[in-house]
Formats: C-alpha cells, sequence, structure tokens
C-alpha cells in the first residue's frame, strides 16, 4: 500500500504535536524524517519531518483537523473563565486550572 504524506512539518517538535492532535481525533499518522533536521546544510536536499496517513481513507477528514489546528495560530489569547489566567491561544484548557476553552 502507498503512503499518503499529509503534511510536512517546519520542525520535529510541530511533527510530533499535529502527531498527538491528530491521534485525539482518532486519526493514526507516522512521522518520518524527524532526525533529518540535523542534517540541514549538510545535505543537498532540504528535508523536513512529514507525517504519513496510516489510513488513505481518512484523508479528508484529516486535513479538515489540519486546518483547524492551524486556524488556532491566528486566534487570540484567551483569559480563563475559571481562574482569570491568560493562556495561549494554542492551549484547549487553562494551563493553571486545568478548565476547558469554551
Amino acid at each position: 500500500m502507498a503512503s499518503t504524506t499529509l503534511y510536512l512539518a517546519a520542525d520535529p517538535v510541530q511533527a510530533h504535536l499535529l502527531k498527538d492532535h491528530l491521534a485525539e481525533h482518532r486519526i493514526e499518522v507516522d512521522v518520518f524524517d524527524a532526525h533529518a533536521i540535523g542534517a540541514r546544510g549538510e545535505l543537498a536536499a532540504i528535508v523536513y519531518p512529514r507525517l504519513v496517513l496510516r489510513d488513505p481513507a481518512q484523508h479528508d477528514r484529516a486535513r479538515a483537523v489540519i486546518a483547524s489546528w492551524e486556524a488556532r495560530g491566528e486566534q487570540p489569547d484567551w483569559a480563563c473563565l475559571g481562574c482569570g489566567e491568560a493562556n495561549p491561544a494554542a492551549f484547549e484548557s487553562c494551563w493553571a486550572c486545568g478548565l476547558e476553552h469554551v
């Protein structure tokens, strides 16, 4: 079965954060080339960590989850309704008290 590259990440941290986010939506991916970042500048090709979809039938749903994940970076930071603590836009729950952001 051919693998489907779903996403090229900027770095290994982004790749693994997105992998975990997709897993929360029951979409399984593998991360390839995460360690190749150490060879940048030494290799003739530019290699980025890539997420490869395990089940190609989930492609459309996975792309929708990624689009939503990317859009979160464009959102403003938010204050927790429970404790008033400031939280980055990417956080889905308060870092201080754990209350889920609505």
